[in-house]
């Protein structure tokens, strides 16, 4: 019975060798896994705050191309004759030789 004893006794001190290097690995993956969590966790709010940016970066960009087109279509017309009578007509109230201009109040509420 003494020698089933004793060669428990000398395996006892590798097992809590053993059993300190795994507690050392384990807290060390642990801290690891908490650093790159909160890593991960503020990479996923930058990523979000600049998908919002796009966002409203591409509706500017879009507004942007309405008006150019905007712009353009109406530089096209000015070349017109016609439409810059009618402009100056409309906005302007001019008239012509011989014509009555009426104005209607616009109804109030």
């Amino acid at each position: 019975m003494r020698s089933v004893q004793a060669v428990s006794n000398d395996t006892k001190p590798k097992n809590k060798g053993t059993f300190r290097r795994r507690r050392l690995v384990m807290i060390v993956l642990a801290c690891f896994m908490s650093w790159a969590g909160v890593t991960l966790w503020n990479q996923i709010g930058k990523l979000n705050e600049r998908s919002e940016k796009l966002a409203a970066l591409d509706q500017k960009h879009k507004d942007t191309q309405q008006i150019n087109e905007n712009m353009k279509r109406e530089m096209t017309r000015l070349n017109d004759p016609e439409y810059v009578e009618q402009k100056i007509r409309k906005e302007l109230h001019y008239i012509k030789q011989g014509e009555t201009l009426f104005f209607v109040p616009k109804e109030q509420k």
